[in-house]
């Protein structure tokens, strides 16, 4: 077994994890890892997508949407010779 320490726990967490615990006829460390259980998701976390899958996912999802506006961004935003919104 593991141990895990927690530190700088909010008063107001600590005060309900207890009173949780009290209720539930538990130690404060059986109600904490019964949280925890609870909390975490069964399966890893998926990892992040690499900058090359979400390109590739924008240009097949994203950038095959039609253009219905000819405009330019900048035309669309409103900016001046300035380069300032007007």
């Amino acid at each position: 077994m593991n141990t895990l320490v927690l530190r700088q726990v909010p008063d107001v967490l600590y005060r309900r994890l207890k009173a949780v615990a009290v209720a539930h006829r538990r130690s404060m460390n059986q109600e904490a890892i019964l949280a925890l259980e609870a909390g975490l998701p069964e399966s890893p976390i998926p990892k992040r997508p690499t900058l090359e899958e979400s390109t590739r996912w924008l240009e097949q999802q994203v950038w095959t949407l039609p253009v219905l506006d000819d405009r330019s961004a900048e035309e669309i935003l409103g900016y001046g010779n300035d380069g300032l919104c007007g």
